[in-house]
């Protein structure tokens, strides 16, 4: 049975939309208790009376699971209510409460926005800090739950907004076995997650934790390479701790010898889901003995993926949690874009726009590492046609050009990719070869090593070198439309 919660200030239209969400899908919620009892009783209350409330607000869950039907219930207002209130009123919460808060499980949440009018009640008392509030329970959710979003706009775009949100639930959630009634249930470990917002939905794997799909909901247009083993079987690896490659694929760092692979390691391992709301997705990786056996440094990678309309962000945390040595790295992305997104077009429809008229060279590669050499590819030119011809010498890589973003465009129709990437100092731009329908865009900290015999990593050309408790942060966006 899934779980739906409205939570929030008062007076931002909770109760509404819990009635009408288990309206539309014929189902319970479960009303909000404390104003039964305070109807009852009075506007006045003591912690015992919050106490009570929490109570009543429990057994209302309870009664409206069992009168559930179509896999979920709503509820109108939450424990994490009563928790605000009491910190607010008297300073501190009851450990139950607290404990009971924790055990709970809600498949989603939905935070109440404040840009509702106010509207007067004798059972509602604090009209001046809705403002206060809002920012309590966001902090709050954004620590305990692994699902959340933001509910703004008139009631009818409230509405459409957790309509939305619930179908994607019902679309994706594995229904548990246990009932409210039971042990809280053993945490799930999906192996793909989603965000959403009402333009676009973007899908992401914990393999890697590459981004897999990105799709606007409109026209159900995937932009986003599907990864088909024939050709190319990836959608966006993370390159870390080593963009490009090495010489015979090895390195030696303080006297002993590593092997590790073109792009590093990250991109094959297994990450944590640190956190998850509607729209923002947090992984982790750290080390381990397996990784460590090629890269002899203590290193945690967080990954925030963050969707805004049909912008979606991608952050990189690096950080070094070692006491007494230093973290040696490099980090890249590699994207792929479908191109031609449409079936009446082809690769060679498509050309990459810049902001402004640039001179590009590139450094040749064979091998997969930098022969030295170089090759002009734009004059005080602004746009970049595509063609299969322009990659048969492997990928496009640049150093230190003077554009900041990029936006993949086709002479046949209105869809575009842009690339924003501030900040990074080299760019590759790839495809795999004749009839491969993607294009790459790759903004790197870090680059191939030039070819040549295996060296020490702290001299290779990008290397990044972290102290103790330092952070590396870098981050880039892609917007579609």
């Amino acid at each position: 049975m899934l779980r739906v919660s409205l939570t929030g200030p008062e007076s931002t239209g909770k109760s509404t939309l819990a009635a009408q969400l288990a309206a539309h899908y014929g189902t319970s919620f479960a009303p909000e208790f404390a104003r039964e009892y305070l109807a009852q009783s009075g506007p006045h209350y003591t912690p015992e009376d919050l106490e009570e409330i929490a109570r009543g607000q429990l057994a209302a869950e309870i009664a409206a699971a069992a009168r559930a039907s179509n896999g979920l219930f709503f509820c109108d207002s939450d424990l994490l209510v009563i928790k605000i209130w009491a910190e607010h009123s008297f300073g501190s919460c009851p450990e139950w409460i607290l404990r009971t808060i924790d055990q709970q499980q809600y498949d989603l949440a939905l935070l109440m926005g404040i840009d509702l009018p106010w509207e007067p009640d004798p059972l509602r008392e604090h009209p001046h800090l809705r403002q206060h509030f809002y920012d309590l329970y966001r902090r709050e959710l954004s620590e305990r739950m692994a699902n959340f979003a933001e509910i703004s706009g008139s009631d009818d775009r409230r509405f459409a907004q957790a309509r939305f949100l619930v179908d994607e639930l019902l679309r994706t959630a594995v229904q548990p076995t246990t009932s409210v009634l039971e042990e809280p249930r053993m945490a799930y470990h999906p192996t793909h997650y989603t965000l959403n917002t009402l333009a676009c939905q973007a899908t992401f794997a914990a393999h890697g934790a590459e981004l897999t799909s990105l799709r606007t909901t409109a026209d159900d247009l995937e932009y986003i390479w599907p990864a088909d083993p024939a050709v190319w079987a990836r959608h966006a690896p993370v390159l870390f701790p080593l963009v490009g490659r090495l010489p015979e694929d090895a390195y030696s760092y303080e006297g002993r010898a590593y092997k590790l692979p073109q792009h590093g390691f990250a991109r094959d391992q297994e990450f944590a889901v640190v956190r998850q709301t509607a729209t923002e997705l947090v992984f982790r990786l750290q080390h381990d003995e397996t990784t460590r056996a090629v890269f002899p440094f203590a290193f945690e990678l967080t990954i925030t993926y963050t969707l805004r309309d049909t912008e979606l962000t991608v952050r990189w945390d690096v950080r070094n949690p070692a006491a007494d040595a230093p973290l040696l790295f490099s980090i890249g992305a590699h994207p792929a874009v479908r191109c031609p997104l449409m079936p009446d077009e082809k690769f060679e429809d498509y050309y990459f726009e810049f902001d402004h008229p640039v001179t590009l060279e590139r450094h040749l590669l064979q091998g997969g590492l930098l022969t030295g050499q170089t090759a002009p590819v734009l004059t005080e030119q602004q746009e970049l046609p595509l063609s299969y011809d322009l990659f048969a010498d492997d990928a496009l890589v640049f150093k230190h050009y003077d554009f900041s973003g990029l936006t993949l465009r086709s002479r046949k129709s209105a869809h575009f990719v842009r690339f924003q990437f501030d900040g990074f100092p080299y760019l590759g731009l790839w495809t795999k070869g004749p009839g491969a329908s993607f294009v790459c865009v790759e903004p790197w900290h870090g680059i191939a090593s030039a070819a040549g015999k295996p060296g020490d990593l702290s001299e290779k050309e990008g290397i990044l070198t972290l102290e103790p408790g330092q952070v590396f942060t870098a981050a880039y966006t892609i917007t579609v439309g």
